[in-house]
């Protein structure tokens, strides 16, 4: 991939690039939805990237061009407005960021490709903010650190592209170890590493190929809904400033009265972060029978409580259900679509993951794909 990024570089712009920065897509074990919510989350940076290459120019022009959709754009640095393009304004939304923060930034000319696919939950918007912000911050000299990448993405996310999510996706990019995942407090940010060792059991991705596109999906209702209930908590219980506060067994006294509605998705997140702690322990204890069924609890919960799932992530997860070599499967990502994550045994991967997707075939017609990651490291610079 390095290579043919490379090439189409000197061919676009008669030139070498001066810098490759190489930004992984994510998995997330357990914790969804909690990131906004300042919950707990247990992601892992996996061996599918994004390459971008990059240069600097003598202009006031920022040049991209990606290369899998054979789409350009030239951004005036001097008049930085929001475009057609969904790919280009995660561009342009960090370029305002870096201004806001009265950081310069020089000209530039830019290809990227990427191995993530798109839609699938596995976070390639993330790796798109990420590995462009790094080049930035390198070419310009900026001197930022990954949380101060990860802010700046954020209030993109917020102001600009108009989604309203956490900070899971661009952490797990950027602070990524090989064969760890990493517990992410999103709301002190504390965080730390934990060895991912499965043993006998692998995990894998299959891809509903049902795409979801946050700015269009459900994901911001759910946003504004658990910004409703913060409020509903608050008025009560003023020292209460999150869902992820609430003990469980104050939730029922806190939330009466409120909209059913509400009280299912606070109900998912207070189960959730309870989970994600469940789940750790188990990975400790080398528990995969437990780490499993955390999992199909997830989803249930996902699907019945905070209703982001969708009736072919459904029919996976019940289709997993059916083979014993699966010990568990939830949807991963904001959900309306995307990927299964799925933990089975290693001797059984190829054999199981195809009657899983010959089944869903069968039932829906789509032709489902399938992607056995491994844990790698998070972004990088790489001087040319």
């Amino acid at each position: 991939m390095e290579e043919k990024v490379k090439f189409c570089f000197r061919s676009l712009y008669g030139k070498d690039a001066q810098l490759l920065v190489i930004a992984p897509g994510r998995i997330n074990l357990i914790g969804e939805h909690t990131d906004y919510n300042g919950g707990l989350v247990l992601p892992a940076a996996i061996d599918k990237y994004m390459y971008f290459l990059f240069s600097t120019n003598d202009s006031n022009k920022g040049n991209v061009y990606a290369m899998d959709l054979d789409e350009s754009i030239n951004i005036d640095l001097e008049n930085l407005r929001k475009t057609n393009s969904t790919w280009a304004n995660y561009f342009i939304g960090l370029l305002v960021e870096f201004k806001l923060e009265r950081l310069a930034i020089k000209g530039f000319d830019c290809v990227f490709s990427s191995e993530i696919p798109i839609g699938a939950g596995m976070s390639s918007s993330a790796a798109l903010e990420c590995g462009f912000a790094l080049g930035m911050d390198y070419i310009n000299r900026a001197g930022l650190g990954n949380w101060e990448i990860i802010n700046l993405s954020h209030r993109s996310n917020h102001k600009f592209m108009n989604i309203y999510g956490g900070i899971m996706d661009q952490f797990a990019s950027l602070f990524g170890r090989a064969q760890k995942c990493m517990l992410l407090d999103c709301d002190d940010r504390t965080f730390e590493y934990k060895d991912l060792i499965l043993n006998d059991h692998a995990v894998v991705l299959i891809n509903t190929k049902v795409q979801h596109e946050h700015s269009s999906s459900g994901y911001n209702t759910r946003s504004d809904e658990c910004k409703k209930i913060e409020a509903l908590i608050q008025e009560q219980h003023p020292q209460l400033k999150k869902i992820s506060d609430v003990p469980l067994n104050e939730l029922n006294e806190i939330s009466k009265g409120w909209p059913e509605h509400l009280i299912c998705r606070a109900q998912y997140i207070v189960d959730e972060n309870i989970r994600v702690l469940e789940f750790c322990k188990a990975l400790k204890d080398g528990n995969i029978q437990r780490m499993g069924t955390l999992l199909y609890q997830s989803h249930d919960g996902l699907q019945h409580q905070f209703d982001v799932s969708c009736p072919e992530l459904d029919l996976l997860v019940d289709i997993a259900k059916a083979r014993e070599e699966v010990v568990g499967a939830r949807m991963m990502g904001g959900g309306f679509g995307g990927c299964t994550i799925n933990i089975m045994k290693s001797d059984k991967v190829e054999e199981v993951t195809q009657d899983l997707m010959n089944k869903y075939h069968e039932n829906t017609g789509i032709e489902a794909e399938s992607y056995f990651v491994n844990i790698s490291e998070g972004a990088k610079v790489v001087l040319l």
